[in-house]
């Protein structure tokens, strides 16, 4: 039968509709199997550990690598895309091309991962008050377990969002990531893909739903004080995406359910590109840095750093203390990043290293334009930071709360050791860093691992977690507790200097409290 030309819209508006409906009740029944598959995961979880916050805690803890991945991934990005807008003239290099391809790679198994933690506790999203009561879960822990899989949802969203921005504009990028990669087990269209699913309707209606679920249980939960409730709590409202999804009506989601691309991406796109690549750089600084709700008490206090550079000599080990950010809330202990002061050039000449090959190739980062030796305003930390394991300037360094200085004890041998430990300080910078957390791993390394392999003259102490042995910022500072091997030169303390006969006593009550 043929149709009549006048009567074909109302046919095809028909079949949309018949598909959207369709749709919607398979949905319906694909939502209600998920539900139950989840509701039975957790039960099985719960009769493994016997505790739900036990178990929440250790997956968000475990959550919080795949953070860091992804800020990590996103840094990466923006300094690449950076690097090949300046050149379009030029073609890609190849060492740019292989990051490309690398990074697709992680992304798709981050991706993986963090859909994984998505959909682990969406079901406690719909949780009925006669289930949660035949589980006996908790109202609070309920909440912990929605914004798990809210935080994940953003994450992912965040991370599309990147990419979105860097690689759906601009058509060389596009087709890196969209062409298919044998060596890297990458598939033809996998930015087509991604970009399809992040803009399905029903992901984006349930991120919705987490949201408008968050807003209104964490005003119940304010005085709650549990590092893992304030840590999800600042990711989610740390995410570029958080507000845009959420401002969304129910007809515009419909709307571009019809659309090759999303309104959000498209949305944000078309505001930053009147402001181009800085635009980028700009809207995902906050999520791509160290997240942070204010400033540290010791931030641009120039007469304490005056105070510190006096005091400071090569080798000294720095642990801080940033209870603002995000990172430092599901970090064990009192302390949350360790680094080494390396010295300066004047220093470094007297102990006869300052023209050793290992040193070398940074005499311009210790010794800037403009250096003035008196001051020491020179790059003399040595840290291991999301990007790489970098030198940094105590200025920089001074965004924290607490600092404590702790000195190595040699007994034998001092002047060797020293020079040992200088060189190998020297060795780790621009690795990367160790998302696994492992200090049997000398490729990668994380902030606390530089002590454990810059000082092989101490015996360090080490846990093991998740069949991997680690060292923690605490497990360092425990070493001062009798001055031997390591002795604490000077504690500050919510921003101010902690008197020399009470500091080693309030740091053992401040380790020790929880």
């Amino acid at each position: 039968m043929r149709l009549e030309k006048k009567y074909f819209p109302h046919y095809i508006t028909i079949l949309v509709l018949m598909i959207v409906a369709v749709g919607y009740f398979s949905s319906k029944v694909k939502k209600r199997q998920q539900k139950q598959f989840c509701w039975a995961t957790v039960q099985s979880k719960i009769n493994t550990t016997n505790n739900l916050d036990s178990l929440l805690d250790f997956e968000i803890d475990e959550f919080q690598t795949l953070v860091e991945q992804s800020l990590m991934i996103r840094s990466e990005m923006l300094r690449i895309g950076n690097e090949i807008k300046q050149n379009e003239e030029q073609p890609i290099s190849s060492k740019n091309l292989e990051f490309l391809k690398e990074n697709t790679e992680m992304c798709l198994t981050l991706r993986d991962q963090l859909y994984n933690v998505t959909n682990r506790y969406e079901c406690a999203l719909d949780a009925s008050t006669e289930e949660l009561e035949e589980e006996q879960i908790p109202e609070f822990i309920r909440t912990k377990a929605v914004m798990l899989s809210l935080a994940a949802a953003l994450t992912l969203y965040d991370n599309y969002l990147m990419g979105a921005m860097l690689f759906e504009n601009d058509k060389r990028l596009r087709r890196i990531v969209n062409d298919p990669d044998k060596g890297f087990g990458i598939s033809a269209n996998q930015l087509l893909e991604i970009t399809l699913a992040a803009n399905s309707i029903s992901k984006q209606k349930r991120i919705q739903d987490g949201i408008h679920f968050f807003e209104e249980k964490q005003l119940l939960f304010i005085n709650e004080d549990d590092d893992d409730f304030e840590y999800l709590k600042l990711l989610i409202n740390s995410s570029p995406a958080y507000n845009h999804i959420k401002n969304i009506g129910t007809k515009e989601l419909l709307k571009k359910k019809f659309k090759m691309f999303g309104r959000i991406s498209r949305d944000v796109m078309a505001e930053l590109r009147e402001e181009g690549f800085d635009g980028v750089s700009k809207f995902f600084g906050n999520s791509v840095g160290l997240v942070e709700s204010r400033k540290g008490k010791l931030y641009g206090k120039e007469e304490v750093r005056k105070k510190l550079l006096a005091t400071l000599q090569p080798l000294d080990i720095l642990l801080e203390k940033t209870p603002f950010r995000l990172t430092d809330k599901l970090i064990p202990g009192h302390f949350g990043h360790v680094a080494i002061w390396v010295g300066n050039q004047k220093e470094l000449k007297e102990k006869g290293l300052w023209d050793n090959e290992v040193i070398a190739p940074y005499h311009q980062k210790i010794t800037p334009e403009g250096y003035n030796e008196e001051s020491k305003d020179g790059y003399l930390i040595v840290e291991a930071l999301r990007e790489e394991v970098k030198l940094s300037s105590l200025e920089e360094f001074m965004n924290i709360d607490d600092i404590a200085i702790l000195r190595p004890v040699f007994t034998e041998g001092k002047s060797e050791k020293e020079k040992e430990s200088l060189l190998l300080t020297f060795r780790q910078v621009g690795k990367e860093y160790d998302f696994n957390f492992d200090v049997n791993t000398t490729d990668k390394i994380v902030c606390s691992e530089l002590a454990y392999v810059c000082f092989p003259q101490i015996n360090w102490p080490t846990e093991k977690t998740v069949g991997r042995f680690t060292i923690s910022p605490d497990n360092i500072a425990n070493l001062c507790w009798n001055n031997i091997p390591l002795q604490l030169i000077t504690f500050y303390h919510d921003g101010k200097k902690c008197p020399e006969e009470k500091q080693l006593k309030l740091l053992k009550e401040l380790m020790t409290q929880k």
